[in-house]
């Protein structure tokens, strides 16, 4: 069997109550996902199953984890979901992607390639990719990493199948300027 590639889609907290619920830190872009019957690793090999998800408060009880002495044993446990479980109950609208799409993703402007996506920050209610700069550039004395904002005006086409991110010329500004 193919190994599954896990990202972490939360964070459990300490308990709450009597019955086995505990706190919920959603990591994720898509709370929809923690419903009755969903199941998520916490471990490789070891899946656990939501029976009760309150919204309201993020509170969760999970299967066989009914009661507080064996929930707490999942106090401060992350949950992780398999990337292809992620893209089957995960909908994204138009132009949305998801994190593991964009990350090391070639970044180009109309010239030249500006180097790799390494990472994406959140910075209140946009992002900023976070690009390490491509050899060619760094030779030239650029720096090492330089952020472009997520945003139209610099991001101008996303191709997740040749993984590529196609800029404006405007971001190489930021480029020359960090």
């Amino acid at each position: 069997m193919a190994e599954k590639t896990l990202i972490q889609v939360a964070k459990l907290g300490r308990t709450v109550g009597l019955r086995g619920y505990i706190k919920l830190y959603n990591l994720s872009d898509f709370p929809s996902q923690f419903k009755k019957g969903n199941s998520f690793y916490i471990s490789k090999e070891e899946i656990i199953t939501i029976k009760d998800f309150n919204r309201y408060n993020s509170t969760v009880l999970f299967v066989d984890y009914e009661d507080l002495n064996k929930a707490k044993k999942l106090t401060n446990l992350i949950l992780y979901q398999s990337i292809e479980q992620t893209r089957k109950c995960c909908k994204l609208k138009k132009d949305e992607f998801f994190y593991f799409d964009i990350l090391e993703c070639e970044v180009y402007d109309d010239k030249q390639k500006l180097g790799k996506v390494c990472d994406i920050v959140k910075t209140g209610f946009s992002y900023l990719l976070e690009i390490q700069t491509d050899e060619e550039l760094l030779r030239k004395k650029y720096s090492k990493i330089f952020y472009i904002p997520y945003i139209d005006k610099y991001v101008q086409k996303v191709d997740i199948d040749k993984h590529q991110i196609f800029c404006s010329n405007e971001a190489v500004l930021i480029l020359e300027n960090s």
